[in-house]
């Protein structure tokens, strides 16, 4: 037997944009259903285990209302804790990991917690409905229309959820391919868009790397005897990492340029970078008493890039548990054999923290996923929209009328599958259009996450936290005014009457559409 729900507007996975368009279509007082695969709500800030990758103007602007107000509350919860004392030294306002990667490093289940309590008022008086546990497993289209999605949990029961509109908030544009719908994926050729930085050939199968996050605590004494080498030990250990020539386990990650390479050593301290305080989430120096000090490895020593998540001929599941054997490598490699500076080796003080991640083993519940299935939109965001001296838009001219959002981060690309590609290139702050958000070839889908019509190069960019919140919250919004007006999303996009009455909806919700210029101004160096 199947169920049946019929929505207004249906959410197909709850990742950090899934979470915010659903967040947004409740609070106009829609009727909205949000299918969740993994217990925590929210993605890449809680069950991928990744503090908020975010542009060097955060702390004054550049990000919606409601990213401000959650980077707002999630210090204040810290503030608030007996023990706590900001003495934040690696970066600017209060962060209470204080990591180096990020102004706002905390707890993954503190970032949880707020986003339930955001979505708790909308739950409570019937306009959301979260199905939890539940994975996508099929979509139905009639022509140009998807007409249902249909949910499965963990016991096989399944859900046909039926909606007027569908938004994609998986991280990895599962109901666009289920839908049997034209997508982007991989790099382009440069031919296709002129990017400076594409290569000569498309090909698909050239996605950036995954990465299973793990949380490590840092006890004052070795936790535990080392366990056995995990069965890839042997391979990993050995490896060099293609085009760059260092150790996978080693203290180097790629530089800025392809082939480039640059040293952090394991732990730091003053103003020297170091990895275990890149995404550090607990800070000893931040309690009193000191607490054991916690960090998240996301780093290029557990960047998986032997074959691409998406499309590859290697299924998904596949490719995870390849990951996930990856970091358990990585963490049997800094407990025994990584170099100490007294000419020791290894870290047995190093031990998994089950409990940051509310895991059994202390890696996420979810691998982190840095490029999608992109939408074909009725736009496509290349990399010469955001490259330094790049044309701006003109304040209320035909481009600025289609603008829908900001986004703000460096061009970074891990070294991808295929090529070894890597890249971490400067960007100037960008505005995103409203015809990335529209399909070509579907009348009611929205992307809400990393699969808005960008290119390979772009997405870069556009996969952080704030942007992907922001993409989230913009989704949410249009599949409303499309809901109000009863116009097709390409008709809206076409009018300028209806462009200019949806970009006053985004406004009225804390939707910055344009950069402000004092802030950039604030920033001299960076050619806008």
């Amino acid at each position: 037997m199947i169920a049946r729900i019929d929505t207004e507007i249906a959410v197909i996975g709850a990742s950090l944009g899934g979470v915010l368009a659903a967040w947004q279509a409740a609070q106009q007082g829609r009727r909205v259903l949000l299918a969740a695969e993994y217990a925590w709500l929210g993605g890449q800030l809680t069950s991928q285990g990744v503090p908020p990758d975010e542009h060097p103007l955060i702390e004054s602007g550049g990000a919606s209302a409601s990213y401000m107000a959650m980077r707002t509350a999630l210090r204040a919860h810290y503030l608030a804790q007996p023990g706590f004392r900001d003495n934040t030294a690696m970066t600017e306002g209060c962060n209470p990991g204080d990591g180096w990667v990020s102004r706002l490093c905390v707890e993954p289940a503190v970032a949880a917690e707020y986003i339930e309590q955001l979505l708790a008022p909308h739950i409570a008086s019937g306009r959301m409905r979260i199905l939890r546990g539940v994975r996508l497993c099929s979509a139905q289209r009639a022509g140009r229309t998807i007409v249902s999605a249909t949910v499965i949990d963990g016991e096989g029961l399944r859900t046909d959820i039926h909606a007027p509109w569908f938004l994609d908030g998986t991280d990895t544009g599962a109901l666009i391919k289920a839908a049997g719908l034209p997508y982007r994926l991989g790099k382009e050729a440069r031919s296709e868009f002129g990017e400076p930085d594409a290569p000569e050939t498309a090909d698909r199968n050239d996605q950036q790397p995954v990465t299973v996050v793990m949380a490590l605590r840092r006890e004052a004494s070795a936790s535990a005897a080392a366990a056995e080498a995990p069965p890839g030990y042997a391979f990993w250990s050995r490896y060099l990492v293609p085009h760059y020539g260092y150790a996978q386990f080693s203290e180097y990650i790629p530089g800025s340029g392809r082939g480039q390479a640059v040293r952090l050593p394991l732990f730091g301290s003053g103003a020297t970078l170091d990895l275990w305080r890149y995404r550090r989430v607990v800070s000893a120096a931040n309690w009193q008493p000191p607490r054991s000090e916690v960090s998240l490895v996301n780093w290029a020593q557990n960047d998986y890039a032997l074959h691409p998540l998406l499309d590859g001929g290697m299924d998904e599941a596949d490719v995870v548990a390849a990951a996930r054997e990856l970091s358990l490598c990585l963490l049997h490699w800094l407990r025994t054999e990584a170099p100490r500076p007294d000419g020791g080796a290894g870290y047995p003080e190093l031990a998994l923290a089950p409990d940051v991640l509310a895991t059994p083993d202390g890696l996420a519940q979810q691998v982190y996923v840095r490029e999608s299935r992109r939408i074909i939109g009725l736009a496509c965001l290349s990399q010469a929209d955001i490259l330094p001296g790049g044309a701006t838009a003109t304040p209320g001219s035909d481009a600025d009328s289609h603008n829908v959002g900001v986004a703000w981060y460096n061009m970074d690309i891990h070294p991808t599958v295929v090529s070894g590609h890597g890249v971490n290139a400067r960007v100037r702050p960008f505005e995103l259009p409203l015809g990335s958000f529209i399909p070509a070839d579907c009348n009611n889908l929205i992307p809400a996450c990393k699969n808005i019509s960008v290119t390979h190069l772009v997405n870069a960019c556009t996969r952080v936290h704030p942007a992907e919140w922001l993409i989230g919250e913009v989704a949410g919004l249009l599949a409303v005014f499309a809901l109000g007006c009863g116009q097709p999303l390409a008709a809206i996009h076409g009018s300028a009457e209806l462009r200019a009455a949806f970009r006053q909806q985004l406004r009225a919700a804390g939707i910055p559409l344009e950069w402000d210029r004092a802030l950039l101004a604030r920033l001299p160096d960076i050619q806008h």
